[in-house]
Order: structure tokens, then sequence, then C-alpha cells
């Protein structure tokens, strides 16, 4: 009966953030879109709150919201379309370590008609925009890696690594026989990349435990920590060629995930908001 009570209560939050929202509108502009979140363009960009609610549909759950809302804009440029997402977050959550996440946000839009705001459904695919604070530093200042976090780290030996202790990654693993034992980049989990053009990533879903990555991304990002606020930007083409983007027209649907590393915020355990409409202008 409860599980019951909290999918009604989703969809109908579901259904009046539909009905109340206004659209985001997106604002025509003559130069390139930014992907500076500080860039001023953005002061020409009108701001729409979005409501937020904590994820209580599927395991793991977030028992209660530590943030209710994000903030919105959007730009474009006739040729690419920029968001600017930002919330309130007294830290800023970068390095991953046993019981240490990193704050994320992403976008999503649906690929199929009637899709769920939650990962989509069967039949019903949606694509994601995913943004991490730990692929932001590690393009900012260089990969994390255990020295980052525990800077007396001591290994005794690392097969067929170059340099000297203590080795890091990549610099000191050039060498394909040591890049052997890196297992996971080895099978080719794109989670496991030493280095990254962007500090997101694209996926598609079609429902709950079929989030999948996509390999050819065009989308740029950037994502900037002051103040006590988080500023992210996602750009990307209105149109591709991949049918597994989502198409920018004249109107259409976004929905938001953010993630707190502090409050011990991962996988889903995450804030969502239902599908809010956007009008391009």
């Amino acid at each position: 009966m409860r599980a019951f009570q909290t999918i009604f209560t989703l969809l109908l939050f579901s259904w009046a953030t539909m009905l109340l929202a206004a659209p985001i509108a997106v604002t025509s502009i003559s130069g390139d879109v930014p992907v500076d979140p500080l860039a001023e363009s953005w002061q020409k960009a009108p701001t729409q709150d979005v409501i937020i609610l904590p994820q209580q549909m599927a395991m793991p759950a977030l028992a209660t919201a530590s943030v209710d809302k994000l903030t919105v804009q959007a730009l474009s440029d006739g040729k690419n379309i920029a968001w600017r997402v930002t919330w309130a977050d007294a830290t800023a959550d970068f390095n991953v370590d046993t019981q240490r996440f990193s704050d994320a946000v992403a976008l999503e839009f649906p690929l199929g008609e009637n899709a769920a705001p939650m990962m989509g459904h069967k039949g019903a695919k949606v694509q994601i925009l995913y943004w991490k604070g730990l692929w932001q530093k590690d393009q900012d200042v260089g990969f994390q890696d255990v020295q980052d976090l525990y800077p007396n780290y001591w290994s005794d030996l690392y097969w067929f690594a170059d340099g000297e202790h203590p080795y890091r990654i990549p610099e000191d693993f050039q060498n394909p026989a040591a890049q052997q034992w890196f297992i996971a980049k080895q099978a080719g989990n794109p989670m496991s990349m030493f280095s990254r053009s962007q500090p997101a990533e694209e996926l598609v879903a079609e429902g709950w435990g079929t989030l999948t990555h996509q390999d050819n991304s065009v989308t740029l990002s950037k994502g900037v920590w002051q103040n006590g606020q988080w500023q992210v930007v996602f750009a990307r083409p209105l149109t591709t060629d991949d049918p597994n983007d989502h198409q920018f027209k004249d109107k259409g649907q976004v929905a938001f995930a953010l993630w707190l590393g502090d409050k011990g915020n991962v996988g889903g355990k995450k804030h969502w908001s239902s599908w809010v409409e956007y009008q391009l202008q």
C-alpha cells in the first residue's frame, strides 16, 4: 500500500509540475553559446526555478532532500544550445573514496513519445547528459589519483611502471605491459578512462537498470563552484545524425537530476524533477 501511495504521489507531482511550471525560455543570442558558466552571455538569459524531490521510486532511495530546487537558464545561437544549471551547495565535492562521493548533475531528454521522466520506460528511451565534479577536477588540475587523497600513500610494486615512487596515473603507465594490469580500462569500461576531453558524458536509458554509455559524445561542459553554489553548463548541437540523440525543435521537454556528494548522494540516492517544457525563442 505504501509503495502504491508513493507512486501515486510522484505521478501527481509529475503532472502538477508539467501543468504549473512555465516553459524554460531558450533565449536566442547572436554569438556562440558559452560553455563557461561565468560568461557574460548568461546575464541575458532569464532564470527559472525547477522543483526537485528525493528519488523514492527505486532502491537505493534518498530518504530526504537536501535541496528543493535548481535554477535553470538556456541559450541558443541557432546551431547549438547551452543549459546552465545552478544550485546551492555549501561544499564542493570532487574526489571519491569509501563513503565519499562527488557532486553531480544531469539533464534528461525524451527520445520516445510519452517517455517516463524516471529514466524512461520500455519502448520509450531517454538521453541523459551527466556532469560529475570528479571529472571537472580531472580537467582543471589533472587526473585524481590515490596520492591526491592520501599524499603519504605507498605501494611497494607496480608491474612494468616507469619512473619512481610514488607512481602516478597515467604518466608512469605508458608501457602497454603496465596497462594490462588496469583490468577495467582494458575491458573498455568508460568509467575507467585515464583522460577525458570533457567532464560530462552522454547516456541512454529505457527504464531503471538500463543506463548505457554513448561513445560518440558531442556535449561540451564545464562546472564552477564559488560563493556556496555550483554553476554547470552543458552545450551541444541542436541536431545531430545520431538516432540516440535528442533533436531540439522549437519546443520540447527536459528533466533534471542532482547528487550532493557530502550528503551521501550516489546512484539512485539523488534528487530528481519531472518533465519541464522548454521553448526556443
